[in-house]
C-alpha cells in the first residue's frame, strides 16, 4: 500500500464516523425534559404529517383565557403508519388530550408519549423521547380523575 491509499482510507474511516454522529446527533431527545410527563387538552390546529419527524399543533386555553399554540413532536411518518396513525389521525378543530414530556427550555411544546382521540381512543406517536403504552395511559387516567396534570405534581402528592 503506498501513502495515498492509506490516506484515502484514512479520509472514508473519518467521513463515515462523521456521519454516524449525525445521524446519533438527530435521535437527541435533550429538548425535552424526559423527566417530566404533562398533559394537556386542547383543540387541534394542524397535523403535520412530514418527514424527518410529524408535529401536532393543539391551541390551548390557559388560566389567564388567552389561547396558546402547543407543538408536539412525534414519531417519523413511516413509523407512526405502522402504528394505525395516519396524516388523518388529528382533525382540525377536534378536541384531545395530549400526553407530553415539555420542552426544557419552558416553550409551549414537547416530545408527544400519547394522544386521546375526540373519540376516546388512544394514540401513541412517540419517538422514545417520552413513553406511551398501555401503562403510561392508565396511570395517567387515574392522575387525571384526580386533577393531576404534571408528573411533578403527582410526585409530590
Amino acid at each position: 500500500m503506498n501513502k495515498y491509499s492509506n490516506m484515502k482510507s484514512a479520509i472514508f474511516i473519518l467521513a463515515a464516523v462523521a456521519m454516524c454522529q449525525k445521524a446519533v446527533a438527530h435521535h437527541s431527545f435533550s429538548m425535552f425534559d424526559k423527566d417530566t410527563e404533562m398533559v394537556i387538552t386542547g383543540t387541534v390546529d394542524q397535523w403535520a404529517f412530514n418527514n424527518p419527524h410529524a408535529w401536532l399543533y393543539v391551541d390551548v386555553t390557559d388560566d389567564s383565557g388567552e389561547t396558546v399554540q402547543w407543538g408536539f413532536e412525534g414519531a417519523a411518518p413511516p413509523s407512526l403508519i405502522r402504528r394505525g396513525i395516519t396524516g388523518r389521525t388529528f382533525k382540525a378543530g377536534d378536541t384531545i388530550t395530549v400526553m407530553f414530556c415539555p420542552l426544557a427550555d419552558g416553550r409551549p411544546g414537547g416530545a408527544m408519549a400519547w394522544a386521546k382521540l375526540a373519540d376516546g381512543s388512544y394514540v401513541s406517536p412517540n419517538d422514545g423521547g417520552c413513553r406511551g403504552g398501555a401503562d403510561s395511559i392508565s396511570k395517567w387516567e387515574q392522575w387525571l380523575e384526580q386533577g393531576i396534570t404534571s408528573s411533578r405534581d403527582a410526585a409530590s402528592q
